[in-house]
């Protein structure tokens, strides 16, 4: 349970975490969930509950699962579309046959792939943060990538029960970017649109975006119009969804679309560009005092990562202090210069591959990216030792 009294005193809260957050919290186990609904019964007949709300992508299900067993505001009627890649592909083409998606349990199931769908993308089918997603040219790289991935995906913890099953996925060219967007009763209110930055195959690592998207007008109506029919598509209900949305000439395709909101330096980007705060939002929308207009942007930003690639060494980034100096910059995380040096791995290896993320400022989306890409192209990280 938790309890967002500092943002709104009349009004408590459900938050569905795997994490022992605090003496007031409970922990949902997802292989007990009987015992959570229970637990939160209780207390909900003690103390009734306004709303079940959920930042991380490992508690749609518990969430929407809670809020529909307490018969609150629901958050998705499709709740395990948001974390099968396979579901959610078939839900998003519909009729569409494009994207071609094939489910891998085993090494011969990779024999059902065909010659045409390479190049093609190998991704774990309840997997997060674009772990272990790798792009693949042939057959070879394909078996070759498959018995690398799924032998380091399979050893990690699954706290959410997932498996390891992967998906083999027709390769979605074009430009990609991501609509930020406030459901109310299964109908958007708005669309917020960014643009991600390309990434370097074979891996799929994020490594920045700008916001606003810098799109053309008829462009980003393009990316809402989609991201309206995948949140149909998808069954959501109520609360934000972050949606990724190639856009290839005047075809779009979603790539997915999420039940909760984008994380890691997303929070700071739309505080400093939109100057909301989305938490605060979704409290106002459960609490009905929701508006259905969309916020303007007030500034432009670029968000960028500094990543790292290889086995674990100790990284140490040399001129953080010549590069965070300028009063246009924010380093967004970690919270302090002295925590950026550590150990680190990434690629094939590990995926949780950030050294730091950062946010540079302009008085326009072009000033803002040429100093944020100045930055990552200046960036000095070396082996700590050297």
């Amino acid at each position: 349970m938790a309890d967002y009294t500092a943002l709104s005193p009349e009004a408590d809260f459900v938050f569905a975490s795997y994490s022992e957050l605090g003496p007031d919290e409970v922990c949902v186990d997802p292989h007990r969930m009987g015992e959570a609904v229970n637990t939160f019964r209780d207390l909900h007949a003690d103390h009734p509950f306004t709303a079940v709300l959920n930042r991380k992508e490992k508690c749609v299900i518990p969430a929407a699962l809670l809020a529909t067993e307490l018969g609150l505001t629901p958050i998705t009627s499709k709740p395990d579309l948001a974390r099968d890649k396979f579901a959610m592909r078939r839900a998003l083409n519909g009729s569409d046959p494009f994207p071609r998606t094939m489910l891998v349990r085993d090494m011969r199931d990779l024999d059902r792939v065909e010659p045409d769908m390479f190049p093609c993308v190998l991704k774990p089918r309840f997997g997060f943060n674009s772990r272990a997603a790798v792009r693949v040219g042939n057959r070879a790289e394909l078996a070759s990538a498959y018995r690398d991935q799924h032998a380091r995906y399979a050893q990690l913890p699954k706290q959410d029960g997932t498996n390891s099953d992967f998906v083999v996925e027709e390769l979605i060219t074009g430009s990609e970017h991501n609509v930020e967007s406030l459901v109310k009763d299964g109908e958007p209110l708005f669309h917020l649109v960014s643009d991600k930055l390309p990434m370097t195959p074979p891996f799929f690592v994020e490594i920045g975006d700008n916001m606003p998207s810098r799109l053309p007008d008829d462009a980003q109506d393009l990316c809402r119009r989609a991201t309206d029919h995948a949140i149909r598509a998808m069954g959501i209900r109520n609360g934000w969804t972050h949606t990724e949305v190639k856009l290839d000439g005047h075809k779009s395709t979603v790539v997915e679309c999420a039940a909760r909101m984008g994380g890691g330096y997303f929070e700071n980007l739309f505080q400093d560009v939109y100057g909301i705060n989305r938490m605060a939002m979704l409290i106002d929308l459960c609490l009905g005092r929701s508006t259905t207009a969309a916020p303007t942007p007030r500034l432009h930003a670029a968000a960028r990562r500094l990543v790292v690639y290889g086995p674990a060494q100790l990284r140490k980034l040399r001129n953080a202090h010549d590069l965070f100096a300028d009063d246009r910059v924010r380093l967004v995380w970690p919270d302090a210069i002295t925590k950026i040096d550590r150990e680190l791995a990434g690629p094939p290896s590990e995926f949780n591959n950030t050294l730091c993320e950062f946010i540079a400022f302009g008085a326009s989306g072009d000033e803002a990216a040429e100093l944020a890409d100045k930055l990552v192209a200046e960036a000095d990280v070396r082996p700590l030792e050297q």
